[in-house]
């Protein structure tokens, strides 16, 4: 059972002294059952289950899976309403189950990342690189001139 609570407190990226706060234990606690130097009792596996939604029987045998599945009826309503498919459905459920601070990161790469695609005013649909073999002379024009655009835009943002 020792790696299967650390395993539980890795996935949830919680440090010993985080865990024990949430299910009302002391951090050397958590760590004497992490170091199998002691087991916990009843009502801390209940607690460990019913905090983290773990399966029993995997924590208390490793059969099974980890966690239990979790009924997400938001989800499920959102699902049927606007017709997503099973990756459009995973995606979301995987972000709203990211801790706050890793939602946000994700938030901002993607503004950094159309802000980027703005600031360079290229069509975003666009090669990134033109084949100069195929390429009119049109099109190259085309991709210097925002290229440049681009460049000037940088600059101005930097002033």
């Amino acid at each position: 059972m020792d790696k299967r609570i650390k395993k539980i407190r890795r996935e949830l990226d919680l440090t010993q002294q985080e865990f024990g706060d949430r299910i009302g234990v002391k951090r050397n606690t958590i760590a004497t059952y992490e170091g199998g130097r002691s087991t916990p009792i009843d009502s801390v596996i209940s607690l460990i289950c019913r905090e983290f939604n773990v399966n029993e029987i995997w924590l208390r045998t490793g059969q099974g899976e980890m966690f239990k599945a979790a009924p997400n009826k938001v989800l499920d309503s959102l699902a049927e309403e606007y017709g997503l498919t099973h990756g459009e459905y995973v995606l979301i459920e995987k972000f709203v189950n990211l801790k706050a601070e890793k939602r946000a990161a994700v938030v901002d790469y993607i503004l950094e990342a159309a802000a980027a695609m703005q600031g360079e005013g290229a069509d975003p649909e666009q090669p990134a690189i033109l084949d100069s073999e195929t390429a009119t002379d049109e099109e190259k024009m085309e991709a210097y001139r925002d290229y440049l655009e681009g460049k000037k835009e940088k600059r101005r943002e930097a002033n």
